[in-house]
């Protein structure tokens, strides 16, 4: 009886000893891709294909060697930021396979500029606007140029100044070759003196800060709107928009951009700290701007607000 119970148990326990024997082992791993080039923010499957093809389990673990620029996860990779990374399949008895992953920035496909034409005059400066698509590409370091320096002449940030009456075309252009151009027209300056009005307006009795580079000179730290206006005629869109209410005529053909500077001279003249940087460094190059830390909107005149709120009409 104990041997016939023996050998049932014998038989009960030899197919799971049997099997276990010849469970199979992950022999090795083939990956789809072993090298690929992705763009930030693009995602990518890869397929593992284990051998044999019957090993007894086929769970694989997904790492990247930096999270930073790739993520994994069941062999969908994330491109996060550029830079290489190296993406793992493993399985548990340690067998590996890898893919090496290139992710680049996202490029520029095009420029656009805040006006294709524009006019100015002799002296005078106006800003261009560069904007890339995709919005969220790098853009680098964009240039440019003047077909015609005797003619209009800009600078590392957009801002043209007008030389000598003609006409010349301004390009930006980003460093992977995508330009955009705004032909100006530069106008010669004939200014004629309005009379002065009996009150011109003065300025807050709030003083900003004092330059020492500036000392002596008529800046919005000694002087009204209107006298800086004045004294320095060639840096305006509109030297007398303090004490000469603008017409529609005179506005309405404008570019955006000239309308905008417009705008921007009427706070200037008060001392306004500009936050864009471009705008602060234009107007920081001029003899008489020297910021107001105090500016109020409250400063602004009454023929000045009704000036911006044409002005911003045909913005």
């Amino acid at each position: 009886m104990k041997k016939t119970a023996l050998l049932l148990c014998i038989i009960a326990i030899v197919p799971f000893v049997f099997c276990s024997c010849f469970d199979k082992e992950v022999q090795s791993i083939e990956l789809s891709e072993t090298d690929v080039t992705m763009t930030v923010g693009d995602s990518l499957g890869i397929e593992a294909k284990i051998l044999p093809e019957d090993a007894k389990t086929k769970a694989l673990d997904w790492i990247s060697s930096d999270n930073k620029i790739v993520t994994v996860s069941d062999g969908t990779i994330k491109a996060k930021s550029a830079g290489t990374a190296v993406v793992t399949a493993k399985a548990e008895n340690d067998i590996k396979a890898t893919c090496n992953v290139t992710v680049t920035d996202k490029e520029v496909t095009s420029i656009t500029l805040s006006s294709a034409n524009v006019s100015v005059k002799e002296g005078k400066k106006i800003q261009l606007i560069a904007k890339t698509q995709p919005s969220d590409a790098p853009s680098g370091v964009l240039e440019w140029s003047s077909s015609d320096e005797k003619v209009a002449i800009v600078n590392s940030e957009g801002f043209v100044t007008g030389v000598k009456s003609g006409v010349a075309s301004i390009t930006c252009k980003s460093q992977n070759g995508k330009e955009a151009s705004c032909t100006v027209t530069v106008k010669s300056e004939q200014v004629t003196n309005p009379v002065m009005p009996s009150t011109a307006p003065t300025q807050s009795s709030t003083k900003p800060s004092s330059s020492s580079s500036k000392k002596g000179k008529i800046t919005t730290q000694n002087s009204s709107p209107s006298e800086i206006g004045n004294a320095y005629k060639s840096d305006f869109i509109f030297y007398d928009s303090s004490y000469r209410k603008l017409t529609d005529s005179e506005v309405s053909r404008l570019s955006s951009s000239e309308i905008q500077q417009a705008i921007n001279e009427i706070y200037a003249r008060y001392g306004r700290v500009f936050k864009d940087s471009q705008i602060k460094a234009y107007f920081k190059s001029t003899e008489w701007y020297i910021e107001n830390p105090s500016y109020s909107d409250s400063n602004v005149n009454d023929i000045e607000k009704a000036n911006l709120s044409l002005l911003i009409k045909y913005r």
